[in-house]
């Protein structure tokens, strides 16, 4: 997701008065949870939307020096 998509997103969440929760790409759990995520909507989610959460997630998981979260 660009810097660009994720502004979007946040304000749309605010302006909803949504909850937001962010995971850091570096945590080692971050993938996982991004996959758990897809799993849960996959029924629901647009294709593109899926397929933007498992690319995300597999960019997390090649990313250098993953640690547990902080």
């Amino acid at each position: 997701m660009s810097k660009a998509s994720d502004d979007i997103c946040f304000r749309k969440a605010k302006a909803r008065d949504d909850e937001t929760f962010t995971l850091v790409g570096k945590d080692l759990s971050s993938p996982r949870v991004i996959c758990e995520w897809i799993k849960e909507n996959i029924e629901t989610a647009p294709p593109a939307k899926l397929m933007e959460a498992l690319q995300c997630a597999i960019r997390m998981r090649n990313a250098v020096l993953r640690k547990r979260a902080d």
